[in-house]
């Protein structure tokens, strides 16, 4: 499921190609993804002679728009965009955005659990933290949301009403590099290791945006890229491999809670 680095990646892909297009009409291939489409709210905001605005990212989803409105896009598990070869279609390409100027923009989503719903402010998408935001991790860190909760660390990062855009992959990297087991629950991490967190979160969310996010499966980038962090992981899917860090001797180990599986290392993060 693409995570906040790769909704990101496709926002800032679209921003440099598509935005100040004039758009000529949108069309549907399928009545609906994980819920039906509002065709006539979407006809409306990207109707003929509108302008494609730059696009931009609430937590994990995307929010797409013109000067007459705008729509919270979720990739959901498998969605993605194209440059669509209009008037032939891709498989699985549900929607496509045609322009004035002759280009086309394509959704696609196999298993369609992706979703476009009209908005009319960026607050009925999500509430929760950004943590590209080193402060507002750290006020949060500090609240009653983590400091008194019996719940894992993990599962409270990934917990996206209260933090909009980290997935299974950035939690279990940052918790490695923060050096905080998975398992531990919020109220036993130490103020100072919430400190480590509040940094490193950003700084790997960052660094994973800055080369197109982490390709481990189907996700690929707008003009069918593979992303580059998959190749910094440092636990994730490395279960039975040497920990990398040259002063332990310790092997990655996989274990399921919560229903997900959590790569660590036991040594480094008792």
């Amino acid at each position: 499921m693409p995570e906040l680095p790769e909704v990101e990646s496709f926002v800032r892909a679209l921003g440099r190609e598509y935005a100040g297009k004039k758009l000529a009409r949108i069309e549907f291939h399928r009545p609906d993804l994980r819920f039906p489409f509002d065709t006539q709210k979407l006809k409306q905001i990207f109707a003929s002679g509108s302008t494609f605005l730059a696009p931009q990212r609430v937590a994990k989803q995307m929010v797409l728009g013109t000067e007459k409105g705008w729509v919270a896009v979720s990739l959901g598990m498998s969605g993605a965009f194209i440059p669509s070869r209009h008037p032939q279609r891709e498989t699985h390409e549900h929607l496509t955005l045609l322009f004035s100027d002759g280009a086309a923009l394509g959704f696609v989503d196999p298993r369609r659990f992706g979703f476009w719903k009209p908005v009319s402010a960026f607050n009925e998408i999500s509430e929760a933290v950004d943590p590209l935001q080193t402060q507002e991790l750290q006020k949060l860190f500090k609240s009653k949301k983590f400091s008194e909760s019996s719940r894992c660390i993990k599962v409270a990062l990934m917990d996206q009403n209260i933090i909009g855009g980290i997935g299974n992959i950035y939690a279990v990297e940052a918790l490695y590099r923060a050096g905080v087991s998975p398992l531990r629950t919020c109220s036993e991490v130490s103020p100072a290791k919430y400190k480590q967190l509040s940094q490193i979160i950003p700084e790997i969310l960052t660094a994973a945006i800055d080369v197109g996010g982490s390709t481990v499966s189907t996700y690929r980038r707008l003009h069918g890229e593979s992303g580059g962090f998959q190749e910094l992981h440092l636990v994730y899917d490395r279960a039975g491999e040497s920990c990398v860090n040259k002063k332990c001797r310790g092997k990655i180990e996989r274990i399921v809670h919560a229903g997900r599986s959590s790569w660590w290392c036991p040594r480094c993060q008792k």
